[in-house]
């Protein structure tokens, strides 16, 4: 495993272990509990650009985690929709020092009501073995989920027993989330520590993961697949080495997509001569190989250090999409590029160059109009002056904080519109979102920590003339 500096040098990292020690608690959700006292009405305020100004009622759920909860950076919700509109959730939450829980609920009236919250799995809570004077990194389980009519699709990953490793398992429903089967391993090789997933589903029912391991001795991305007609995943691949064989940015999430022809798209933080900048790699049908990876821009940010904030990739048509963080600037900004399949040369700019302060963790879903959505953090209100990319959210309960971004391309287009924020609360801090979109709504979900605690809080965006799907 290479040693990082994971977030040391990121204030929004340091924050929020201030506020675990500051007596920010919660009970664990269970199952048999009601995840709030009937949905809750609060109110959008006025975005940035291109939305009517009147405040638009925005209907939440919000669903409660541990005091363990508070202290974690890297866990974040999962969500998906099938055409039909049926909406599923998915999280984990540590609620000991050695348990983490895979949770998952849905709602079959897009987003009014979602069934009591199920624990799927229990497992270990893993960490890497020490190095030098550096503990070891706790890794994460990531739930994805993946739905597609009645067949709903759950990966996440668990520990092993004494801490031997970890294993990245599929769960499967066949009856639209209400029940699934015994969990499979997605991959078979030996050493494998799957950490930093990514999970994708190809139109025609095939599934890839993709994720980091260090069997190599450094953290590198693979990648396994399972045919539309098969059971079991093939032997995984390695996605690439990393210059000189030393692997990539070791704590950064990785992304995964496939396009209409099942060529596979994995995406990961790459280091090149110090450089942490944005790479792909493909995988065509029948080749054994990947091929790549592909720069998506050059040499744009040294960095000696891990932010743990990957890409996200979504393909609409014959165009690869790319969103990102980098510090190039200094502030931690998101990015957005595009490539033709053909070609594979990106044009990138900022994908909000208008807000000011700090943003990250994007993330992309490209429903089945061809309209692509994104999400993303960014800081409201004012943040603390520092040097180079060390900026960070002002405190929880005061009046900045930071809230979840959205925008979208309409499909045939290339620009993303109109911007808006989504429920901004003075004082929070919300992260790592998820977005869902379909001809019945566009639909958010995220971290949020405030002074009463963290949840998981769940969303439907009003409709738009622009930035909504059609």
């Amino acid at each position: 495993m290479s040693s990082c500096a994971c977030g040391m040098s990121w204030v929004k990292f340091g924050l929020l272990a201030v506020l675990a020690g500051g007596g920010a608690v919660t009970g664990l959700y269970l199952a048999e509990q009601s995840p709030t006292n009937g949905p809750q009405n609060c109110y959008i305020e006025p975005p940035f650009v291109g939305v009517p100004t009147e405040p638009v009622p925005l209907l939440q759920h919000r669903f409660p985690l541990t005091s363990l909860d508070v202290k974690d950076t890297g866990e974040a919700p999962e969500l998906a929709v099938n055409c039909c509109g049926k909406l599923f959730l998915s999280w984990a939450s540590k609620t000991s020092e050695t348990e983490r829980i895979i949770l998952y609920t849905r709602s079959t009236d897009e987003g009014r009501t979602f069934d009591a919250p199920k624990v799927i799995s229990k497992g270990g809570v893993y960490k890497t073995a020490a190095k030098g004077k550096m503990g070891g990194h706790e890794r994460r389980a990531t739930p994805h989920l993946a739905a597609m009519g009645p067949e709903v699709l759950l990966t996440w990953s668990d520990a092993l027993p004494n801490n031997a490793g970890m294993r990245m398992l599929l769960a499967t429903s066949t009856d639209t989330g209400t029940t699934f089967g015994e969990p499979q391993t997605v991959h078979s090789g030996e050493g494998a520590k799957p950490t930093f997933t990514s999970f994708a589903r190809g139109l025609g029912g095939a599934l890839a993961c993709a994720w980091l391991d260090d069997r190599g001795g450094n953290q590198q991305p693979f990648a396994s697949v399972r045919s539309a007609d098969a059971t079991a995943f093939t032997p995984e691949l390695l996605v690439y080495p990393g210059q000189a064989g030393k692997g990539v940015c070791p704590c950064c999430p990785t992304s995964t997509a496939f396009a209409a022809d099942g060529t596979l798209y994995v995406a990961f933080r790459n280091i090149n001569d110090g450089y942490r900048d944005i790479a792909v790699s493909r995988l065509r049908p029948g080749q054994s190989a990947f091929e790549g990876p592909f720069n998506v821009v050059e040499k744009t940010w040294k960095f000696e250090g891990c932010p743990h904030d990957g890409p996200s990739i979504a393909v609409v048509g014959d165009t690869l999409h790319v969103v990102w963080m980098d510090a190039r600037q200094g502030p931690q900004r998101v990015y957005h590029a595009h490539a033709k399949l053909a070609d594979m040369k990106f044009e990138a700019k900022e994908l909000n160059a208008a807000a000011k302060g700090t943003q990250g963790n994007p993330k992309l879903h490209a429903d089945m109009s061809g309209n692509l959505h994104a999400v993303w953090e960014e800081s409201i209100g004012a943040e603390p002056t520092a040097e180079g990319h060390q900026h960070g959210p002002p405190k929880v309960g005061g009046d900045g904080g930071r809230a979840v971004a959205y925008a979208s391309i309409p499909e045939g287009k290339t620009a993303f519109g109109p911007v808006r924020v989504v429920a901004p609360k003075a004082g929070a801090f919300q992260s790592r979102p998820s977005v869902a979109g379909s001809s019945k709504g566009v639909f958010v979900a995220w971290n949020e920590l405030d002074t009463a605690g963290k949840a998981i809080v769940f969303t439907q965006l009003p409709q738009a003339a622009e930035g909504c799907c059609k």
